[in-house]
């Protein structure tokens, strides 16, 4: 292996490092010599600046009154002091400029103005647009001037002599009659040339001098170094070899457990593997969130090692691989030669010997349940055995063994399916929604109509919300649906006298962007009081505080709100008592035998009594027949809803 620090190469950075020094004094050379005439005209427009800005200052403190114009306070007037603080200033600047302002018809000679600086009065006269003058005289100095033209303030005392202060008429016979925009002098600024360069040439000197010194200091360290080299590429290449083999650990060995992970499995699988011997156990501890959760990380670090360290000690395998993949998985891989049954009855003596552990961090004691799915003499043991851990999840119990009948790739690819369609049907605005009609039961008219969505496909195919509602909301579309639905609903009844309902679920109520666009639509639709929101009614709908609050303020612009589903849940009536609806929906399974099953009856006209006490309206929801309709009828329900009312269509009916 070649050293990390080549001689050649250390002999050559200083070479390098001189090559370019010189190129950089040359550069900076030429950049000096350009940047000369730069620095006077930014010197001369800086000093320029503040003197005018000064002279203003005055000027306004005179004119305002606030100094009062006197023997005493004539000092202070521009036209007297600026003669005098400019030579002051330019006896006393490092750069040795002058500023002077000048006239070519100046009172006191010490204003008059010099040749060069008569050019730069010709100037403005000649240029009457033009406020700034720059040129260099002869290599001797640069000449700046800004113009000083009469204004306003000026006619305050330069106008008619009439006109002008007391103290002045009384003392100046002339500089009287001056006329607005008249070129009077300038603000004349000189610049040396030779203390300009003077000052170049020392910075440039400085900048040479650190550089030779850098490149003296980069030549001793390179010096240093090469005679060290063999020593830091011996200590560097050893040091390489270690961090490389902890880097490898890091990437295919789990830091907690120490046992091969995910990457190492992936690795080993890619290996010709004979997969007609080969059994793989995926094993997961269920609840393991919850343990975390509540006892904390230590513990949950604590069971995964002791977990880690009863498969290793316990597994029959003993040819088998044990690994740790993320969060609270394990894997147990064989390519011994045995049966499946055999390998199956293995991990259960495993899982049977886990689940009587118990694992202890203190006071803390607990016993684990596992969850296992195995797969066999199969291409793609891993997801395979991911199958079959999720059919014991479901199905709630320890151990399945992986077969063709679990295989979801045809659900997968069904999914798939059904978000692209849903995908292009927001895209193509092809989501719509279909009315539902919900009949009065004592007036005998139809006064409202439930919205659901459908998708409409270009072909006129109209797809059934079960077929995408699941994926749209794995895909985190159903949001968008919900915006559709209350957009189009909303203006499909503005100019209709039907009250009509939208579907709600709990999501909806507590996401913040839906909650301000749902008052958002309330705010502009002319009617909100024929709005009805129905809140899907199921075990997940708990977070009572914030749907409360979102119910509470919706409800401010005259809106209803329906329970759907009621008696589908087993928590139905504590809802009723927690949120402040309008309308319970008695749920299809219920109507659905109301004829033939007794409890269901029994249950029905429960729900309409309690409902009737509180002062809620009752919607039952699948009426088929006339024979369903009076038997809810005679039991005091106030609505029906089914097809034997009227089926969804795009259109009212």
């Amino acid at each position: 292996m070649n050293g990390i620090f080549n001689k050649r190469i250390l002999n050559l950075i200083p070479v390098v490092f001189f090559v370019i020094i010189l190129f950089k004094i040359g550069h900076s050379y030429i950049h000096l010599l350009e940047d000369e005439q730069n620095f006077a005209k930014k010197e001369a427009e800086v000093l320029s600046a503040y003197s005018m800005s000064h002279r203003n200052y005055y000027q306004k403190l005179f004119i305002d009154k606030i100094i009062r114009l006197n023997k005493t306070t004539i000092k202070a007037l521009p036209a007297y002091s600026n003669s005098i603080i400019s030579k002051k200033f330019s006896d006393n600047n490092s750069l040795n400029i002058t500023v002077r302002v000048v006239s070519d018809r100046a009172r006191n000679p010490l204003n008059l103005a010099d040749a060069s600086e008569l050019k730069a009065i010709d100037f403005f006269k000649n240029n009457t647009n033009e406020n700034v003058y720059f040129t260099k005289n002869d290599d001797t100095y640069y000449q700046y001037a800004s113009v000083l033209k009469i204004d306003n303030k000026c006619l305050k005392c330069h106008g008619s002599k009439e006109s002008a202060p007391k103290y002045i008429s009384d003392k100046y016979n002339n500089a009287y009659n001056y006329h607005l925009n008249e070129v009077r002098g300038i603000m004349s600024i000189k610049v040396p040339v030779k203390s300009v360069q003077e000052y170049f040439l020392r910075s440039f000197v400085e900048s040479v001098v650190y550089d030779v010194l850098l490149l003296i200091a980069l030549f001793l360290g390179i010096t240093y170094l090469t005679k060290k080299s063999k020593t830091i590429n011996r200590l560097l290449e050893s040091e390489i070899k270690v961090k490389t083999a902890e880097l490898k650990d890091t990437f295919l060995i789990d830091k907690l457990t120490k046992l091969p992970n995910r990457r190492h499995l992936l690795e080993d699988m890619d290996k010709d593997i004979d997969t007609s011997h080969a059994h793989l156990a995926l094993l997961n501890i269920d609840g393991f969130k919850d343990i975390n959760d509540f006892y904390g990380h230590t513990f949950g670090d604590k069971v995964l090692k002791d977990f880690a360290d009863i498969v290793v000690k316990e597994c029959l395998c003993k040819e088998g691989i044990i690994y740790k993949l993320p969060s609270d998985e394990f894997v147990i891989l064989s390519t011994k030669d045995m049966s499946q049954k055999k390998f199956f009855e293995n991990i259960s003596i495993l899982t049977a010997i886990i689940q009587k552990y118990e694992f202890v961090l203190g006071e803390n004691k607990i016993f684990i349940v596992v969850s296992c799915g195995v797969a066999s003499n199969e291409n793609d043991l891993l997801t395979k055995a991911d199958i079959a851990l999720n059919r014991a999840k479901e199905q709630n119990t320890n151990i399945v063994i992986y077969n063709e009948d679990l295989d979801i790739s045809k659900e997968i690819i069904e999914n798939t399916k059904n978000i692209t369609i849903l995908r292009e049907a927001i895209k193509n605005d092809n989501i719509r929604p279909f009315f539902q009609p919900i009949y009065n039961v004592r007036t005998q008219k139809i006064e409202k109509y439930e919205c659901l969505v459908r998708i409409v496909q270009d072909d006129g195919t109209i797809i059934p919300p079960y077929k995408f509602l699941n994926v749209a909301i794995k895909s985190k579309q159903y949001f968008h649906i919900t915006k559709i639905m209350i957009t189009k609903s909303f203006e499909y009844f503005k100019d209709k006298d039907y009250e009509f309902s939208i579907n709600l679920s709990s999501s909806d109520m507590i996401n913040d962007d839906m909650q301000n666009f749902i008052i958002s639509s309330l705010k502009e639709f002319s009617e909100p009081q024929r709005v009805v929101f129905e809140i899907l009614e199921d075990d997940k709908l708990g977070n009572y505080n914030e749907i409360k609050n979102f119910i509470k303020l919706t409800k401010r612009f005259g809106c209803k709100f329906a329970i759907d589903d009621f008696g589908s849940g087993y928590s139905n009536f504590s809802h009723v008592n927690e949120l402040n609806v309008d309308y319970l929906k008695i749920d299809a399974s219920l109507v659905k035998y109301i004829n033939s099953d007794e409890n269901s009856r029994i249950i029905t006209k429960t729900i309409i009594n309690f409902a009737s006490t509180l002062g809620l309206k009752t919607i039952a929801e699948y009426v088929e027949d006339i024979e369903s309709l009076e038997m809810l009828q005679k039991m005091g329900v106030n609505y029906v809803q089914g097809y034997y009312i009227g089926k969804p269509e795009k259109d009212l009916v």
